[in-house]
């Protein structure tokens, strides 16, 4: 997206009296760091102390004492299932103790709230005209009317010389994608936790399936047609009983977004189909991927399918919670799309001797594997306007990073007698920037070509940003491999960073960028009526309840009920 779309939406003269009734969180939290990035024990964390992944070198604690004692206060999401060390209150705990005590900082906790609920504090706190000087923000248009009226902090002066370097190196792995949403008018305006590359969904497939029925991966659509026949028809299992289904699917949202399991995204994509995001065809021209004309033809495909029992004939009614997920971990299912960290550990503990496999398909017929990459961010660290040191709120952002990546031994050292390591959630809960986390656009990638090379050769390479939990991964799935190690943790992370993250480097990998990927003036009033009606009309068409022809009727309804209005408001953002 453009800085001057950006700039376009805040002249849409959105006020605050709006953002009273729109911040009710309607963008989705932040894919950041993939489940498992962070979830690092305690003695990985001590491990890791004294290694500066982004510099090579520890930062020095205390390196700010000729500074005078200054106070900030802070916002953030809570975690209230989290039962923390006797001691450790998110407002009183050794980490905002070694802040104050090293870098002159003193860390006030304002207020906090959980989920939804932070998006409607922050906006009392915006009314009242009562902002702590850091805070939290996961929505982003929440942000763009802070930045219209003058309530954030213009950081593009001093952010370069005051963040740390592990924050720059971030930034750099984004080539400057992340940093773009929150650039207005050529002024940086906050600090993005960007989204992650690697999230991509992926075909998961029972490999032992496959192996037992003498069939190889699939590619295309066609070799994935023949691989569910296989797995509904031929006793996949071996267990003589006609007891198995092909594709499992979610639901209570069959199509959704980047990182979304049990969808059927792919196979839209297959197609040059893009529904959910907001495109631009060849003729620059903006349209609603789930209005794409040629959406027929993957509905007409998907209702055959189902009618074929190649898609799981009990999905639509399988609304409970874990319901889905348990088709496939039970053993009853054979394949389903999702993200290379979608792998679970269920699976494991209900046949040990499961294999998996990770697979590109269906590709498109260029022989490509076409995907969306994930908005630049959703989530960021603002700061107040009326905040009294603008350049030490900055670095004291990088440091607390810094902190919370295990780049200072004698921190470390403190945080895990305290108890304080051992979840990332317990971690969230005690550090002042909270559930906003910062990492490298590629981190998935590198980790799997790390994990790869050791696997395959003994040992690996380290990069730029490689912390003591990567290693640990290393290990683990390296372990899985050899044997050595079958426990569910060695499990997840084979899979993961072995078999699924290997796929991202494969030239077969075909991104493409959503001409828009944000929410607009009227969304809060249509967004959701939007939203129920399509994700009905997937799931009445792939049933055979409505015939593909009603997708028609289904264009029409959305165009008159608000989407035309939306789609206005997306080519004003973009200036078309």
């Amino acid at each position: 997206m453009k800085n001057k779309a950006v700039n376009r939406l805040i002249a849409l003269g959105t006020t605050l009296t709006i953002l009273l009734c729109g911040c009710g969180g309607t963008e989705k939290p932040a894919v950041g760091s993939a489940p498992d990035r962070e979830t690092q024990t305690a003695a990985s964390q001590s491990a890791a102390a004294g290694e500066n992944a982004a510099t090579g070198e520890t930062p020095v604690a205390g390196e700010n004492t000729n500074e005078d004692m200054i106070t900030f206060t802070f916002s953030k999401s809570s975690y209230p299932s989290v039962t923390l060390p006797e001691g450790q209150t998110p407002d009183d705990n050794v980490v905002l103790d070694y802040i104050r005590d090293n870098y002159q900082v003193d860390m006030k906790l304002a207020w906090q709230a959980e989920g939804s609920e932070y998006n409607n504090k922050l906006s009392l706190n915006i009314a009242s005209g009562n902002l702590p000087d850091i805070f939290y923000c996961n929505d982003y248009r929440t942000f763009l009317q802070l930045a219209q009226n003058g309530l954030l902090a213009d950081l593009t002066d001093i952010y370069e010389e005051n963040i740390s370097d592990t924050i720059k190196g971030i930034d750099a792995s984004y080539g400057g994608r992340n940093l773009e949403p929150v650039t207005i008018d050529g002024r940086l305006m906050a600090i993005p936790a960007g989204n992650l590359d690697g999230q991509q969904d992926v075909l998961w497939l029972r490999k032992d399936w496959l192996d037992n029925l003498g069939l190889e991966v699939p590619k295309t659509m066609e070799d994935l047609e023949k691989v569910l026949t296989a797995f509904v028809e031929e006793d996949p299992d071996g267990n003589g009983v006609d007891d198995t289904t092909g594709l499992t699917v979610d639901a209570t949202k069959p199509v959704a977004r980047y990182n979304h399991a049990f969808g059927l995204e792919p196979i839209f994509y297959a197609f040059g189909v893009y529904p959910n995001y907001w495109m631009e065809d060849e003729n620059g021209e903006i349209y609603y991927g789930s209005t794409d004309e040629r959406m027929k033809e993957v509905l007409t495909l998907l209702q055959d399918w189902y009618k074929k029992g190649l898609i799981d004939r009990q999905f639509a009614t399988r609304i409970g919670s874990g319901e889905t997920e348990a088709v496939f971990t039970s053993g009853q299912s054979g394949a389903y799309f999702g993200a290379v960290h979608a792998n679970y550990t269920d699976a494991f503990t209900n046949n040990p001797d499961i294999e998996l496999v990770a697979v590109a398909a269906p590709l498109d017929g260029s022989g490509k594997y076409n995907y969306v990459l994930p908005e630049p961010t959703s989530s960021m660290l603002c700061i107040s306007s009326k905040c009294a040191d603008t350049a030490r709120a900055v670095k004291i952002i990088g440091i607390g990073n810094d902190l919370y990546r295990g780049f200072d031994e004698k921190a470390n050292e403190i945080f895990n007698a305290a108890g304080i390591a051992s979840s990332s959630n317990g971690r969230r809960a005690v550090f002042p920037q909270g559930s906003v986390t910062y990492d490298y656009f590629d981190i998935i990638e590198k980790l799997g070509k790390a994990v790869k090379e050791n696997i395959e050769t003994g040992s690996y390479t380290e990069y730029e940003g490689m912390t003591q939990y990567d290693k640990d991964q290393v290990v683990l799935a390296t372990q899985y491999a050899d044997g050595s190690d079958k426990t569910e943790l060695s499990f997840k992370s084979y899979y993961y960073r072995y078999v699924g993250s290997n796929l991202l480097s494969g030239s077969e990998m075909n991104p493409h960028e959503a001409a828009y990927y944000y929410t607009t003036d009227s969304s809060a009033s249509l967004q959701a009526e939007l939203d129920t009606l399509e994700q009905e009309m997937y799931l009445s068409i792939i049933i055979g309840e409505k015939s593909v022809d009603y997708f028609d009727d289904f264009v029409t309804q959305w165009k008159n009920i608000g989407g035309d209005t939306l789609l206005e408001e997306v080519k004003q953002v973009l200036g078309r």
